[in-house]
């Protein structure tokens, strides 16, 4: 076998054990397989095409970001419909956030799939939220919208998004103690200071008073963490609730 022989035959033998990892983790059957290879080939390699142009996931994570906004944001107008713009706002950016697709991608696995340089070590989170992005768009290439939707949905935010703690993040206890004030005709006031002897970093005490008496009172980190801790306690007390986004 001569050189170039050798050379080929690695490289076939290299692409058959790609697909053959990425049909087992990712359930993907294709025959475009130059996209999906595109789609884990980081620019460390430095491939070029025939016309000397750079082959790497970067153009396809740019797709992919764009898809995967506009996925969730669907998703979640079809799961809440009784849901504010702000509420879904909010919901989307939690879901699309660069901490919860880098969760998702590193869960898959999909760094084991991806084509690196020997010599690039060092890599921060984003790469698997990165090659996340870059398998939607190749999907979306590959399938279209709809299918790429579906495939979103069932393989990535079923499994990986836990809507019910998501929706209680995004719920703002402040904000419905206030407006229920507003309606019961009670004033609702909100003190906070800062609180520096404690603990050697700032902390915030806030305290809630109903119509001028004490009702609650918490510490947090921040003056928005502690304010939503004395509401929730308060909402307690007063054994009240906010109305889920679907109501």
């Amino acid at each position: 076998m001569n050189f170039l022989n050798y050379i080929r035959n690695s490289r076939m033998a290299s692409s058959r054990n790609f697909f053959s990892k990425f049909q087992e983790k990712l359930g993907i059957r294709t025959s475009n397989k130059a996209l999906y290879k595109e789609a884990f080939t980081h620019r460390s390699l430095n491939l070029k095409n025939a016309k000397g142009e750079a082959v790497n996931f970067e153009r396809l994570e740019f797709l992919g970001d764009a898809l995967l906004t506009s996925i969730v944001a669907e998703y979640l107008f079809q799961y809440y419909p009784l849901a504010k713009e702000g509420a879904l706002t909010k919901l989307r950016a939690k879901i699309v956030s660069r901490v919860k697709l880098n969760q998702i991608g590193k869960e898959m696995g999909l760094f084991e799939l991806a084509q690196i340089s020997n010599h690039h070590k060092n890599f921060g989170d984003d790469i698997h939220g990165n090659l996340l992005e870059s398998l939607i768009g190749a999907l979306f290439i590959d399938r279209g919208y709809e299918k790429t939707k579906n495939y979103v949905i069932k393989k990535i935010i079923l499994p990986n998004v836990d809507m019910e703690r998501l929706e209680s993040l995004v719920l703002s206890y402040k904000a419905f103690l206030i407006e229920w004030g507003q309606k019961q005709k009670k004033e609702i006031q909100f003190i906070t200071e800062e609180d520096t002897d404690v603990h050697p970093k700032i902390s915030y005490t806030a305290q809630i008073f109903l119509d001028r008496e004490p009702l609650a009172k918490s510490k947090a980190l921040s003056k928005k963490k502690a304010e939503e801790k004395a509401a929730r306690i308060a909402a307690r007390i007063l054994k009240i609730n906010p109305k889920p986004l679907n109501s």
